[in-house]
């Protein structure tokens, strides 16, 4: 059985993904020793900060009483519950060290596609419950968050070019 949220406790939760994403990209700037790579994992970070600054604002309209979100079906919320209870957004929700010392680039590029391919699936989450003014906000979220997911496919592809 999926977890139930309410609208404050959902956006609470993607802007946590946000800071962690914000960490997360930070943290591979400092393991990388490629300056292309850091490059690359520093625009992350700042598109992550973007992403959160739209989810603080969103909870703060929330806050006020404004009408962001119109519908919170069981189903909708459920499916957002599952999301995060199924996959690797829970560890990174609990705070879970997904960088240890040591850790190969591969490895945490993994992580990072992991990561971004869940937050995708629960912002598209987020989609039914967002009223058509915050809507095309949110996609543009999204779209950036594909883009993140491809860059990272791109840069593991490479590294194992490189290997290999």
């Amino acid at each position: 059985m999926a977890l139930r949220f309410s609208p404050s406790e959902i956006l609470e939760m993607a802007k946590e993904l946000e800071r962690r994403g914000i960490d997360f990209y930070n943290r591979l700037a400092q393991l990388t020793s490629s300056s292309s790579a850091r490059e690359v994992f520093s625009f992350l970070k700042e598109e992550e900060k973007k992403h959160l600054e739209f989810f603080t604002n969103l909870q703060k309209e929330l806050n006020e009483g404004q009408e962001i979100l119109f519908s919170t079906t069981d189903e909708s919320v459920n499916y957002l519950g599952a999301i995060v209870e199924s996959g690797i957004l829970d560890k990174v929700l609990k705070g879970v060290n997904l960088t240890p010392a040591g850790i190969k680039m591969e490895d945490a590029l993994e992580v990072g596609i992991e990561i971004e391919k869940e937050s995708i699936l629960f912002y598209q989450g987020l989609i039914p419950m967002v009223s058509p003014e915050k809507r095309e906000w949110l996609d543009k979220v999204i779209e950036e968050e594909k883009k993140h997911f491809l860059r990272l496919q791109s840069m593991k592809r490479e590294l194992k070019e490189k290997e290999g």
